[in-house]
């Protein structure tokens, strides 16, 4: 990201700092690909952090289901974005599976 280059160190408070301007743009861009569709906190808190990770909100079939209803279709489809590289990474699954749980309690 910007600002950060090899040899960066910044200080905890300029991680905190960072991580909540992060936030805000990402927070941005759901409210913005979602329009006036209705949405949980929790469904916008696990779009949030879908979006952090993937910056996917705009293109993903997923957001695209939640804008017409089909709840249970959206949370089934995080399951799909657990590839880097062209490889199934764990890491992402356990991430994935979180945010289709945390959507699911909205």
């Amino acid at each position: 990201g910007k600002g950060v280059a090899r040899g960066t160190v910044w200080s905890q408070a300029q991680c905190d700092q960072r991580l909540e301007q992060d936030l805000q743009r990402f927070s941005r861009d759901v409210t913005r690909a979602l329009g006036d569709c209705p949405t949980s906190q929790t469904q916008f808190d696990a779009l949030v952090s879908f979006h952090y990770n993937t910056g996917a909100i705009a293109k993903a079939t997923l957001t695209k289901l939640h804008k017409a209803g089909e709840f249970a279709g959206a949370q089934a489809e995080f399951g799909k974005w657990v590839h880097a590289g062209g490889r199934r990474l764990n890491g992402l699954v356990r991430r994935r599976e979180a945010e289709a749980s945390l959507y699911g309690h909205g």
